[in-house]
């Protein structure tokens, strides 16, 4: 195989976080909130065998194809808690091919401007992410990546996250519940 699941969720994160869907009409948009969010499908550039492009995972699976011409089938599962204090928690469990999953689950911080919503890395790093809601999901549609100086230092256009709001299951773990103690300092990995 060419790629490897734990290499590709590896590359999905370090690519950037995501965004999602458009189509939604400026009376339907919303912001996010406190509260568990199912990630339904993530699009992230990405550097797979040399070559950048963007790759997509969903729940349904996404087949993309390697430098080599092999297809590959990538399966998702993931899951979104933002808590108060712009706390949040952003795994996801994604197979290669049916094989068993590679999980990433990492802190993350989060705020909310206006329909912006800005999803960062624990080094100050964030992506800003226009929120529409189409229908019962959140389309979270890529803008501009910030540096930790909070200087603009990249294009997150064609980057998504489409989310749907409530419990989600990871595969090999608990039901994600809501954050008991919001004011911990880290979320517990058992929340998701």
């Amino acid at each position: 195989m060419a790629i490897g699941r734990m290499g590709l969720v590896g590359v999905l994160f370090g690519a950037t976080f995501a965004c999602a869907h458009g189509g939604a009409r400026p009376a339907e948009r919303a912001a996010l909130s406190l509260g568990h969010y199912q990630v339904e499908s993530i699009r992230s550039r990405a550097n797979l065998d040399g070559v950048d492009k963007f790759v997509e995972i969903s729940e349904v699976g996404s087949r993309m194809v390697d430098a080599r011409g092999g297809e590959h089938l990538l399966m998702e599962r993931g899951a979104l808690v933002l808590a108060s204090g712009g706390r949040c928690r952003l795994a996801l469990a994604v197979s290669v091919d049916g094989e068993e999953p590679g999980i990433s689950d990492r802190t993350c911080t989060w705020e909310v401007n206006g329909d912006v919503f800005f999803l960062g890395d624990r080094d100050g790093a964030r992506t800003a992410y226009k929120v529409q809601r189409a229908g019962e999901k959140l389309v979270l549609e890529g803008i501009k990546d910030f540096g930790p100086d909070g200087e603009e230092v990249g294009d997150a256009s064609g980057e998504r996250i489409v989310l749907v709001q409530g419990s989600s299951r990871l595969p090999g773990a608990g039901p994600i519940n809501e954050a008991r103690n919001a004011s911990q300092e880290e979320l517990p990995t058992s929340e998701l």
